[in-house]
């Protein structure tokens, strides 16, 4: 019995050491496998984060009111910056002006007869190009019982037959000296009366009626009657333009006045938004009034100007016109400016593809160009064309998650 019990607790010592070294091995294992995990983990983490760190130094080397403008992004665009410099810039005025036709371009046509207005084609509309000469509306009175030109036409024919005829027998009497000079005299001026209204008639008759046609090439202004409609002798019908030379007409305050003798040139911003001088217009300033009235207390400013397709007659346009009165002020290009609700902001250059955009004070301006009242210096770089697109480069980087603190 005790051998057989001695056998007993030998085994189970020999199974519960091969357990324990089983068991210490694996822990062992496992122990060394963690660690070569947690390691590896340790590793990885400090090496996404030494790449962070990196990004986060990249990014955070630009100022955040900064961006960041390459040369390859400047070659893609209209894209120049020029030096701040403080020079003379004169008063500017600015107004809206009137477009108005020029006198001696345009021509008003009346009817010479009473009648039915009848259009000698489709194409007669206003805006339509003409040639002198050409026939316009024709003027029917044939039906009316007063002014009637057919009637009026035989009349003035028979008129001058009779005293046409009248006046070759007396030119043949006075030469056989049976009738006296006065006679011969007074035959010749009814004659001649007669003549010139016959003349006027068959110049201005068809068989239709009275004839209007362009008094000059240009194109219709206005059409002031209707196809079939009735008009008067005397009446105006239509107006032809040449629209060559236009007139620009301002009404300014009187607290202008005594800038006006000062008047040097003006710059005229068209619909389509582009600006040119009057030099580009090959236009020049004309006067001012020198009173104004009771009804109208603004005083007019004329300026002549050769027409372009975007001016139209009786169209207003925006005008910046300048004087000789001078001041000190550092000026920059329109188009250097950039908008933010409200507020005007430039693009300075701070290094060779860096830009600081900075907000600026602005004063008057002559359409191409504004004074900048603070936030500038002379010697600065400053954008002086293509800013708008700098400032989408500055919208696309805030939208860049690495532009930010990113972890």
């Amino acid at each position: 019995m005790k051998t057989k019990y001695r056998r007993q607790i030998f085994l189970v010592f020999m199974v519960s050491l091969a357990l324990g070294v089983a068991t210490g091995c694996h822990h062992h294992h496992d122990h060394e496998h963690n660690h070569e995990h947690e390691h590896g983990a340790n590793h990885s983490h400090a090496h996404d984060e030494e790449h962070n760190h990196d990004e986060h130094e990249h990014h955070h080397n630009i100022p955040a009111n900064c961006v960041k403008f390459t040369q390859e992004q400047r070659d893609a665009v209209d894209f120049s910056v020029g030096e701040v410099k403080s020079e003379k810039f004169g008063c500017v005025i600015k107004a809206s002006a009137q477009v108005v036709s020029s006198s001696g371009d345009e021509q008003v046509v009346v009817s010479r007869a009473s009648g039915v207005v009848r259009f000698a084609g489709s194409d007669v509309v206003e805006g339509a190009l003409v040639k002198k000469g050409q026939r316009l509306f024709s003027i029917e009175s044939s039906g009316l019982a007063d002014g009637n030109m057919s009637v009026l036409y035989q009349e003035a024919e028979s008129d001058y037959n009779v005293a046409k005829s009248e006046y070759e027998r007396k030119r043949d009497l006075s030469e056989r000296g049976i009738v006296s000079q006065a006679d011969l005299e007074k035959s010749r001026a009814a004659y001649e009366r007669t003549k010139i209204a016959y003349d006027n008639l068959k110049r201005n008759f068809s068989p239709v009626g009275s004839v209007v046609t362009a008094p000059m090439s240009g194109y219709v202004k206005n059409i002031n009657v209707q196809n079939g409609g009735y008009v008067e002798s005397g009446q105006a019908v239509v107006t032809i333009s040449q629209n060559k030379d236009l007139y620009l007409r301002a009404e300014l305050s009187p607290r202008y006045y005594t800038s006006l003798r000062y008047i040097k040139g003006a710059n005229v911003e068209m619909p389509d938004g582009c600006v040119y001088s009057l030099e580009e217009l090959n236009g020049s300033f004309v006067s001012y009034g020198k009173s104004t009235d009771a009804g109208n207390a603004l005083i007019p400013v004329t300026f002549r100007v050769r027409n372009r397709e975007s001016l139209i007659a009786g169209n207003f346009v925006r005008i910046y016109i300048i004087t000789e009165e001078m001041q000190e002020a550092i000026v920059i290009d329109n188009s250097g400016l950039v908008e933010e609700m409200g507020n005007m902001f430039v693009f300075v250059q701070v290094a060779t593809d860096i830009y600081e955009k900075r907000f600026v004070c602005i004063g008057g301006s002559d359409g191409r160009r504004t004074v900048v009242t603070s936030g500038l210096n002379p010697g600065e770089t400053v954008v002086t064309k293509g800013a708008y697109w700098v400032k989408l480069a500055q919208g696309a980087a805030a939208l860049d998650p690495h532009a930010g603190h990113v972890h």
